[in-house]
This record gives structure tokens, C-alpha cells and sequence, in this order.
């Protein structure tokens, strides 16, 4: 076992970073200066970018020391937050057992950031020329609104290829959903509920509003493919409505999640749910219903399987695992900052498996971790050497 990444991983689990836009979270903020501290410890060029009041993206840069040319870059990107650890005991103790770790983040994802850190160390240590530039960029935010991940691409962010740090049991990830999330609201007309009739009731409004959505779009979504990827879906996630039981409601709200594929626009899926609520009005005068602008709107991510980016991250699984390693690009469902990384050729990666996330007792295999740093140490070696 890598006793250094496990160390550092340790260290990582022991500062509590839960996104401080969730419950008790109190922020990055410690997380970042553990960052800006190693990062200068190892040599690296460090930058502290406000995203938010007290909460920074962190970048860690090793730039190219003997260039051939315009050096290219490689990006690993690794957010910083965590989600809250309500129903969990001493969660930032980490505590190590049977060859797992349990602790929040571990596996989401400090498992990955400990693992790049230690790439990171290792290529500077190592004095080799660098004909081409490697940077870390540590995020906020990614758990609620991924602003960190936005600012920073709004901001100018660029690089040749991108690593994102997520728990995919080893596997290269280059394609997964997207996520596009709004609001309809019906609107009705209150009244007594001792004369119902005199009013126009907007959850009753809202119940055909979900019943047209049903009816006509899961078949549709069904049948929509993609070679790595479950169909879309639609799902109503909140519903909110009324201000008494003795009162017909005059305005119900539902809150719909619509998970894309890459290969969809979210503007024609926006197009599509208007004209459905445009055919229900007219079919049905009484009800009267309105969108709200999306409050998230994520493209899926689609990287091809040739991408220079993937065949290496391949080649580098191989060359640490085995030349039997399962290594053939996969689609997960869930979404990641790679969404917003556009024309950057972008796979996620990183130790751990996404069906420990978020729960009560987060693990992460060690193994995996130390495996993960091997692994992207011979990748960014390659990079950095001019070898792909």
C-alpha cells in the first residue's frame, strides 16, 4: 500500500470542506489553504481565485520547463466540497480497516485529489524536463451549482486535454448526462372550500399537468439510445402548494430534473415541453400553466473513444494494472464539472465507486487509491515528456 497518498488522504478526510451552500456546511475555505500550502511546498505555482465570499478555486501549476515549441497543457480537475454527513459518526476521522477507508469525501472524491497531489509531487521531484505544462485546478461548489467549475471557464480556462476527478472504480468515463431543471407553475383562482366551485384548483391543475407530461413523454424517452448511456428521463422532484386546508389553492409549483443525453439540446427539450403545455391549455381552458427559466442547465458529456486523452489514460491503466485491466471507455448516469469543460477533451477518473457517495458510511478502496496514483503519475509523466 502507498503509505504517502494514503497519508495525504487521511489528512484530506480530516478537514471538513461540506459545500456551505448545505446543511452546517462550513466551505472549502480550510480545504484551500491546505492546497495552496502543499502546492508550494512541492514547487508549483499556486493560485487562489474567489468564486465566492471565502470560497476559491485553488490551481496548482507545474508550467513546461524545457518547451519544443508552444507547450500544450493538461488539466486535472478535482472539487474541493463535500455534501453534509447528517447520519454519520466522527466523519472527519478517518479510520482505516480491512483495506478500505471510511470518511466523508473519501470516496467523493479526496480519493482522487490525493491521488493527482501525489502525481503532482512525484513529477516535480523528479526534475525530468517538461516540454509541456500540467495544472490541478481544485473547485468549489460542484456538489450544489458547480460555480466554481463556471467561474473558472468563464474566467478563460484552457487546456489540450482534462482528467476529472471522480470515484469510477479505475475505469475511463467519456460519456454521461446531462441535467437540465426548471419550474412549471399553474395558476388558479382561490375560493372558500365550503364552495369549491367558485374557485379553480391549481394542484388539481397540476396533477393533469404531470399526467400530459407522463403520457407523452416517458414513451418517447424510452426509445431514445446512446451506445454507453440509459435513455433520458424526466422526473417531478418537488411539488409545492396551497396556504390552507380550507382554502381551494390558487398556485402549485412543481420541480422537474430532465436528464439529457450529449446528443440532445437542452433548448429543444425546453421547446418540446412548452409545446406540450401549449396543446394541454388549448385542450383545456381552465388551466393555465407557466415555465420558469431553467435554474441548472448541464450538456451531457460525449468525449470520442479515439481522443488522444482516452487511449493514454488506457494505455496508462494498462501499463500500472495489467495488460488485462478493464480498460474500455464506459457512461454513467450522473453528471460531473466535465459538462462544462466544452471543446476540452475531456475523461473521468479516479479511485473509488460512485455507489459509496454520499452515504452514511463513505469508503474508499486503498487499493484503488494508491493504484490511482500510480496510474496518473505515468500519465502525466507521458504528458509532460511530449509522448502524447
Amino acid at each position: 500500500m502507498g503509505s504517502q497518498v494514503v497519508e495525504l488522504l487521511a489528512e484530506l478526510v480530516a478537514i471538513n470542506s461540506v459545500n456551505a451552500s448545505m446543511l452546517n456546511g462550513p466551505g472549502e475555505a480550510a480545504l484551500s489553504d491546505f492546497l495552496t500550502r502543499y502546492g508550494r511546498d512541492l514547487g508549483a505555482e499556486v493560485r487562489a481565485d474567489e468564486v465566492l465570499p471565502g470560497r476559491a478555486n485553488v490551481s496548482l501549476r507545474l508550467p513546461a520547463t524545457a518547451p519544443l515549441g508552444p507547450p500544450r497543457r493538461l488539466l486535472y480537475d478535482v472539487h474541493q466540497d463535500t455534501v453534509p454527513v447528517e447520519g454519520m459518526t466522527d466523519p472527519f476521522t478517518p479510520r482505516i480497516e480491512g483495506g478500505r477507508m471510511w470518511g466523508r469525501g473519501t470516496c467523493d472524491t479526496k480519493g482522487s485529489l490525493a491521488a493527482t497531489l501525489v502525481a503532482l509531487r512525484r513529477l516535480a521531484a523528479s526534475g525530468a524536463p517538461r516540454r509541456h505544462e500540467v495544472t490541478l485546478l481544485c473547485t468549489v461548489d460542484e456538489e450544489y451549482r458547480k460555480r466554481g467549475i463556471m467561474h473558472a471557464v468563464a474566467g478563460g480556462l484552457s487546456a489540450d486535454a482534462a482528467i476529472v476527478g471522480e470515484p469510477t472504480n479505475l475505469r475511463p468515463v467519456v460519456a454521461h448526462k446531462g441535467a437540465l431543471r426548471w419550474r412549471l407553475i399553474t395558476h388558479g383562482r382561490a375560493a372558500h372550500t365550503s364552495r369549491p366551485e367558485n374557485g379553480n384548483n391549481a394542484i388539481y391543475q397540476m396533477v393533469e399537468v404531470i399526467d400530459y407530461l407522463r403520457e407523452r413523454l416517458e414513451p418517447v424517452l424510452a426509445g431514445v439510445r446512446h451506445p454507453l448511456l440509459s435513455p433520458p428521463t424526466l422526473t417531478v422532484g418537488r411539488i409545492e402548494g396551497g396556504v390552507g386546508v380550507n382554502i381551494v389553492p390558487e398556485r402549485c409549483t412543481i420541480e422537474i430534473d430532465r436528464r439529457s443525453l450529449p446528443t440532445e439540446d437542452l433548448d429543444a427539450i425546453l421547446a418540446e415541453i412548452d409545446a406540450l403545455m401549449a396543446r394541454l391549455m388549448q385542450a383545456r381552458p381552465e388551466v393555465r400553466v407557466e415555465r420558469e427559466a431553467p435554474f441548472l442547465a448541464e450538456q451531457g458529456l460525449d468525449t470520442p473513444a479515439d481522443a488522444a486523452v482516452v487511449t493514454a489514460l488506457q494505455g496508462a491503466c494498462r501499463a500500472v494494472l495489467g495488460p488485462d485491466a478493464a480498460v474500455a471507455p464506459e457512461g454513467v448516469p450522473y453528471g460531473t464539472d466535465a459538462t462544462h469543460l466544452g471543446g476540452i477533451p475531456s475523461v473521468v477518473f479516479g479511485p473509488g465507486d460512485i455507489a459509496q457517495a454520499h452515504t452514511a458510511d463513505e469508503w474508499v478502496d486503498l487499493a484503488q487509491v494508491d493504484a490511482a496514483a500510480e496510474i496518473l503519475t505515468h500519465l502525466t509523466r507521458g504528458f509532460t515528456a511530449g509522448e502524447w
